[in-house]
């Protein structure tokens, strides 16, 4: 409720005069105040941890009492009204004792109830008027639901800044820990299992999941809980690195991989292994199959096996220079058209069948006339014959096939 001397009706400045009057009254009874008020909410939350929790409570009771007695004191407008500093102090303390919201706002209503006590106590004492008294104790009730209202409001603005710093904080700092298990050879793996909650003598499988467009509100964490929970039953290990990317190790001892997920994300993935060094080795993959999915501009939800990957991501620390052999090797074949992804694939296959064209054909689904002929062509594109520097070629066909976007077979 905002009021003013410009908003009083007739008799508001009698009752303005009052209460200024009643509320200087109580200035030297702050202390006693502040330590009532302290006194009522302890008796009726039980459940306030002792210690530093009372300390920061005392400071919140007598600085939230000083405020409201000198506000009825000046006929403070509740908009131009702040909490103070100290309340301000307290709430976010308070945060990081894990005290929880609910519970501070539940103490503030306790504490108006005290309020309300001592203001109706203070205006028998110092206003013999009945009539006034009334009107006096209304406003004096009014103003306090007007506070409680606007703290709790401001506070709550105050409680979840703190909590998302100190959770930016936690986040940071486990992010850190674990960073340090991936480098540091003095490591206990009792400790740190316990620290974790994870077993890290046990089988794991790493994943690493980063949006795939920055700025994306996909839940990272949600995500990679879906996708773990896909490989094993056990809660796997979570870390947030930054606002992008999260790190996952499932404990498994799964090789294969997960279905592509729905969400906006790209997910590289690890193969199973054991220990602390399994633990960074699969992680190392994860990260190396993750890397491999972004250069090649995989679609949203893809996951990239480093099985799959993994000689590309051996060949592809440089993409730039990846893609320039890739071009230099296959020359014509390179192009992302329908013939050329054909011819790529028939190539493959034939490599694959050992070079016999029955067997080619038959993996390929197609007669062995047909692969002969589309042989005819690459080495017309090529401009030399299949088995001149054919480790050369083979390779350029992986990396020109690890390295494009997933795509529907070629015709």
């Amino acid at each position: 409720m905002a009021y003013s001397q410009s908003m009083a009706r007739p008799s508001e400045k009698l009752i303005l005069a009052t209460v200024r009057r009643v509320a200087t009254a109580l200035l030297p009874e702050l202390p006693s105040i502040g330590d009532g008020t302290l006194s009522h909410i302890l008796a009726a939350m039980p459940e306030v941890p002792r210690g530093a929790m009372i300390d920061l409570a005392r400071a919140s009771c007598h600085a939230n009492s000083k405020a409201v007695l000198h506000a009825l004191i000046d006929a403070v407008p509740f908009e131009q009204m702040t909490p103070p500093a100290e309340v301000v102090q307290s709430t976010r303390a308070m945060v990081r004792h894990n005290f929880g919201y609910d519970a501070i706002m539940r103490a503030y209503r306790v504490g108006l109830m005290y309020w309300c006590k001592r203001w109706s106590d203070a205006v028998e004492r110092h206003c013999r008027d009945t009539t006034i008294a009334v009107a006096v104790v209304s406003f004096g009730t009014t103003f306090l639901i007007g506070w409680l209202d606007l703290i709790t409001h401001r506070l709550g603005a105050e409680y979840r800044d703190e909590a998302e710093r100190v959770a930016r904080e936690g986040s940071l700092a486990w992010a850190a820990y674990v960073q340090r298990l991936l480098i540091e050879d003095d490591v206990s793996m009792r400790d740190a299992s316990l620290r974790l909650g994870y077993n890290l003598a046990g089988h794991h499988v790493a994943l690493v999941l980063q949006r795939h467009q920055t700025g994306d509100q996909t839940p990272l964490d949600s995500v990679a809980q879906e996708i773990a929970a896909t490989l094993s039953r056990a809660k796997p290990l979570l870390v947030r690195t930054d606002i992008d990317t999260v790190w996952c190790w499932v404990s498994a001892n799964v090789s294969r991989a997960p279905p592509p997920t729905q969400a906006a994300v790209l997910v590289g993935q690890g193969r199973p292994a054991v220990g602390l060094v399994g633990f960074r080795r699969s992680h190392r993959e994860a990260r190396d199959a993750l890397r491999v999915a972004r250069s090649a501009s995989y679609p949203a939800g893809s996951v990239a096996h480093f099985e799959h990957v993994e000689l590309a991501a051996l060949c592809g620390n440089d993409p730039a220079y990846c893609r320039a052999f890739i071009a230099d090797k296959l020359g014509p074949l390179a192009d992302e058209t329908v013939e050329a992804r054909r011819l790529r694939a028939t190539l493959k296959g034939f490599f694959d069948a050992n070079s016999n064209l029955r067997a080619a054909g038959a993996c390929l689904g197609l007669h062995h006339n047909t692969i002969r002929y589309r042989l005819d062509r690459v080495e017309t594109l090529l401009g030399r014959q299949l088995e001149k520097n054919r480790l050369h070629l083979e390779l350029a066909l992986h990396l020109a096939d690890r390295l494009t976007a997933p795509q529907a077979p070629a015709p």
